[in-house]
């Protein structure tokens, strides 16, 4: 292992509806690479059965992923590179306050830090929005506010997964999760994209967010634009492209 695989972490930010499972190809193959993978387990998506499941908010999710991030930076050093899928790129940008980003702790004299930011068929909120004040339900969502609130999307295999043969695509919207509606209405703290490089994959076949909104969110991040003919799920249905394409935005950081 280089000494800059060793010095660095990739930490994934999943999407909505979904479970770990789901990413678990693009962190083995990401590991292959020779870095360290990290993949916090979401509250809105995850212990589904508990009484308080519908309680969960974004906030819970990104201080999920600001626990392991504070570890991994404070306790270790390390540099970090947060690669954010769909709804995860809410969840990853709020979870990241400046304190934690590689410019500000090196003005300080601090080791490590996030360096750099890969969203893929991400959302990007500014601060003060949410999901619903900045879009609206979406009629994809099959809303169950009463008596559970809890949400999902409509049509699974055909919005998230269109781009897998149709068994592999029934197979994951079969496993697909309702999560807890209270992320629509958690309004965002922090813009991890306004004080952290970053690079937006634009899957130009995605059928659940039309390329034409990943556009809108890759310009209000700033940042480097990419491009595939993926569909909303590249970690499936192409995930050599996808870890090519991380793994040079690492490389290129690091050079």
């Amino acid at each position: 292992m280089s000494s800059i695989a060793e010095e660095l972490a990739v930490v994934v930010v999943q999407g909505s509806f979904q479970t770990s499972l789901v990413y678990q190809k693009l962190s083995d193959t990401i590991r292959a690479r020779g870095y360290q993978t990290f993949q916090p387990e979401l509250p809105s998506c995850s212990n589904t059965d508990n009484p308080d499941f519908s309680s969960k908010t974004l906030q819970d999710d990104s201080d999920a992923v600001s626990l392991v991030l504070e570890r991994l930076i404070n306790n270790q050093g390390k540099r970090v590179v947060v690669v954010m899928h769909s709804y995860g790129g809410i969840v990853g940008s709020n979870a990241i306050p400046e304190e934690l980003s590689y410019e500000f702790r090196k003005e300080k004299g601090l080791k490590g830090g996030v360096i750099y930011l890969y969203y893929f068929a991400a959302f990007v909120l500014d601060k003060g929005q949410s999901v619903l004040s900045a879009f609206g339900e979406s009629p994809n969502n099959d809303v169950r506010v009463s008596p559970d609130g809890t949400f999902c999307v409509t049509e699974g295999a055909k919005r998230l997964y269109n781009n897998l043969p149709e068994t592999e695509a029934k197979m994951w919207e079969s496993r697909m999760v309702y999560q807890s509606h209270a992320v629509q209405t958690t309004e965002i703290t922090h813009t991890a994209y306004k004080y952290i490089p970053s690079t937006y994959l634009i899957c130009e076949g995605d059928n659940a967010v039309p390329f034409q909104i990943h556009e809108m969110f890759a310009a209000a991040a700033g940042s480097e634009v990419d491009r595939c003919d993926a569909g909303h799920s590249p970690m499936l249905s192409q995930c050599e492209m996808l870890v090519h394409k991380i793994v040079a935005a690492i490389e290129k950081t690091n050079s």
